[in-house]
């Protein structure tokens, strides 16, 4: 039977062979017997609580004991002396260390979930890490949330920053995500500047990452070969077959300072990559320089054509047009003044070759010249005036300018 200790009462010599006649003989509860090994409550492997040889009876001690109670001597354990039992201080840094473990494993989970680090283990993080990695002006990851498009020229951080500081995503919220396998779309709305988006947005899953399909505009660039050295941003994009960018206003110009590029539609920005754009809303001006240009190369040509003598100045200056048909003009007398009011003048770029500025307009010129005498008429001084009418071209690739009357 049980008794208080855990151990067994047995009658090994049948009953009444215990102590005082009858009593049962105390025996700890053992394992089963190894053959050459003395178990625990077995002869020669005295346990605590149990006498061993010539000792007497220690009774049952709660746990801990005090200094110097341990069962074989001061501080030891165990007949003898020995180890006392082990800190529990690896058991609990061992705990501490478990718990931050799942503490950093929880964070990475995380951080994956909701599109950190280049990925996203959902649609909806996905589209969110997007969006807000444009308003952010971070390129790089926005890149990591969607398919990567074969050219990345302008999908950089220094271009997303230009376009959110003309105008800026703000307040995203995603409004439905429809998923099925590997494919979902999400629905967000989000300010644009000034304006308000509400788009649908395509992904994929591969791996355990969510990707937009598509998160650049594509631009065809083979209507753009009347805009000299398109540039986007200061960045030349003319010798590109197509270019990709975020969606967003563009600043798009030309790498010759002679024009300027005007985008019809500049406000009507596209505001996802499901937009469509094309270089047909661009147009190609004469910048401020290149007027200054084309104006330079007429006053060359007028001043030349003024220092012509004769009343019909293609006589003498070949390629001026001015003349008040005078025939009876005397020879080398004439005195051409060139008009100095260009403003009536019209400036227009080349459809093939923008480099080829046509001017047309009228000017008035101002002629003296002498008259021959006559048997019935003497010589005289005249003063005439030639609206002349101008059609021509300035050739602005040249060194310097110049123009030449059709």
């Amino acid at each position: 039977m049980p008794n208080f200790l855990g151990g067994i009462v047995s009658y090994p010599h049948g009953p009444g062979s215990g102590p005082a006649g009858g009593n049962p003989e105390w025996q700890p509860y053992s394992e089963p017997t190894v053959a050459g090994q003395p178990q625990f409550g077995q002869p020669g492997n005295p346990q605590y609580g149990q006498p061993g040889p010539g000792e007497a009876y220690q009774p049952y001690q709660a746990y801990p004991p005090q200094p110097g109670q341990w069962p074989g001597g001061q501080g030891g354990f165990g007949p003898g002396g020995g180890q006392p039992p082990r800190s529990r201080k690896p058991l609990i840094i061992g705990l501490i260390a478990g718990a931050a473990l799942i503490v950093v494993v929880l964070v990475v989970t995380l951080v994956v979930t909701l599109g950190g680090g280049g990925s996203a283990g959902n649609p909806e993080a996905a589209v969110k890490t997007y969006l807000q990695a444009l308003s952010d002006g971070d390129a790089q990851k926005a890149l990591g949330v969607m398919k990567t498009p074969p050219s990345d020229l302008l999908l950089t951080d220094d271009v997303l920053k230009k376009q959110q500081a003309i105008a800026k995503i703000a307040d995203i919220k995603i409004v439905d995500t429809n998923k099925g396998g590997d494919m979902a779309t999400v629905q967000a709305t989000y300010t644009f500047g000034d304006r308000k988006a509400d788009e649908t947005f395509m992904l994929h899953e591969t791996g355990d990452s969510w990707r937009l399909d598509e998160g650049a505009v594509s631009l065809e660039m083979s209507a753009s070969g009347d805009i000299p050295q398109l540039t986007a941003f200061g960045v030349p994009v003319d010798k590109e077959a197509k270019v990709y960018f975020f969606p967003g206003p563009m600043e798009w110009g030309s790498a010759d300072k002679n024009f300027t590029v005007v985008d019809s539609k500049a406000k009507d920005f596209p505001m996802s990559a499901q937009a469509y754009f094309g270089v047909s809303q661009l147009t190609t001006e004469l910048s401020g320089t290149g007027r200054n240009a084309v104006q330079s190369a007429v006053e060359t040509y007028l001043d030349n054509c003024a220092l012509s003598k004769q009343a019909d100045a293609s006589a003498d200056k070949p390629g001026c047009e001015q003349n008040v048909y005078a025939y009876n003009a005397e020879p080398g007398s004439a005195t051409w003044t060139a008009p100095t009011d260009l403003s009536k003048l019209e400036y227009r770029i080349g459809y093939d070759n923008p480099d080829e500025v046509s001017v047309n307009g009228q000017l008035p010129w101002s002629v003296t010249y002498r008259t021959t005498a006559t048997s019935y008429r003497p010589a005289e001084t005249k003063t005439e005036q030639d609206n002349e009418f101008m059609y021509g071209k300035v050739d602005l690739s040249a060194d310097p300018p110049t123009y030449t009357a059709d």
